[in-house]
């Protein structure tokens, strides 16, 4: 039998490129990196933006696979043919963001609500790219009951991996994940099938997989934004050290503080990165970093961040409100 795959869940604005190499670097485990969304146009170019994410000389090392965001299946196949002569063999197709900038222009999530649009553009684009081509999915726009006629299209065509996470659009990421639309899934598709949501410890994986044998392929977020280490525990390994976190930290806040101009950036991103360690470290440390979400001086802020990572304590176990006990699956 073999051994279960684990990704990365893109996370717009956060795992880009600098994340995704310093995450390989120092912490591994994770067999591919889903990059965020980029946008689709009809000529197919990628703004220098989106480069520096996606070129594959900024993702050395690791396996990465470009996600577009797209329902124009003539901007898609353009897109997709751009990523191809940058050498990638593979893209993902995002039928889940639930942000209403995102949803309300039918795309993302948003696409689910037009079935009939959603099937033609698969279509075309199944038929006119030649790449590989992955779908990641809620399970509907406003009911789980919709999921039904969503499977019946997407079991049409000769998709790589359904990445389903089972929430509604409307839910965002609150409350618990639909299991019953995700065994309708495992079970019907002729394809591979990913689970992904709310994986936030190993003991949570070892149910999750350990009830669902049969699924290969699992996709984590949050859980790895606030456990980098996680992939690693899952296997067997060693929790996040702190010497590990700090380098995590330092590597890099440098390379953002080379790519971006001014401080106020960096201290934004800073900022969301000691918001998901903080799950992982003891309570003095918490209320620490609670302390370092209040400051506005970047010379203060770094200040004190330094002294958060050369002394924090990592509480082997913990993980993105894993206290809480959300789902126990």
């Amino acid at each position: 039998m073999s051994e279960n795959q684990l990704y990365f869940a893109p996370m717009e604005g956060i795992t880009g490129s600098i994340y995704r190499r310093a995450h390989h670097r120092i912490f591994g485990g994770v067999d591919r990196y889903y990059a965020p969304f980029i946008f689709t146009n009809p000529k197919g170019k990628i703004s220098k933006k989106d480069l520096l994410e996606i070129a594959p000389e900024h993702n050395e090392g690791c396996w990465v696979v470009p996600q577009l965001l797209s329902n124009c299946a003539e901007d898609f196949i353009a897109t997709a043919h751009t990523l191809k002569g940058l050498g990638y063999d593979e893209v993902n197709l995002n039928l889940g963001c639930p942000s209403s900038t995102v949803a309300s222009k039918g795309r993302g999530s948003g696409f689910l609500g037009e079935k009939e649009a959603l099937k033609a553009f698969l279509a075309d684009i199944f038929d006119k790219t030649d790449m590989k081509i992955s779908l990641k999915t809620r399970i509907g726009l406003n009911r789980a009951d919709e999921f039904d006629d969503i499977l019946d299209i997407y079991q049409a065509f000769p998709v790589e991996m359904l990445i389903v996470h089972p929430r509604i659009r409307m839910d965002y990421y609150s409350g618990k994940p639909d299991m019953e639309a995700f065994e309708k899934a495992s079970a019907r598709m002729p394809f591979p099938v990913c689970y992904n949501g709310d994986i936030f410890t190993a003991a949570a994986y070892g149910r999750v997989s350990e009830k669902y044998s049969d699924i290969r392929h699992w996709m984590i977020g949050r859980g790895l934004l606030s456990n980098p280490a996680l992939c690693r525990e899952i296997r067997g390994g060693d929790c996040a050290s702190r010497e590990e976190l700090a380098d995590y930290y330092h590597t890099i806040r440098d390379e953002y503080e080379v790519r971006l101009q001014g401080n106020k950036k960096v201290v934004f991103l800073m900022k969301e990165f000691w918001h998901y360690i903080s799950w992982i470290l003891s309570e003095e440390d918490r209320q620490e970093i609670d302390v370092l979400m209040h400051l506005r001086d970047g010379a203060e802020f770094f200040r004190k961040a330094e002294e958060i990572a050369a002394n924090c304590t990592v509480v082997k176990g913990q993980g993105f409100h894993s206290e809480m006990e959300v789902h126990k699956f």
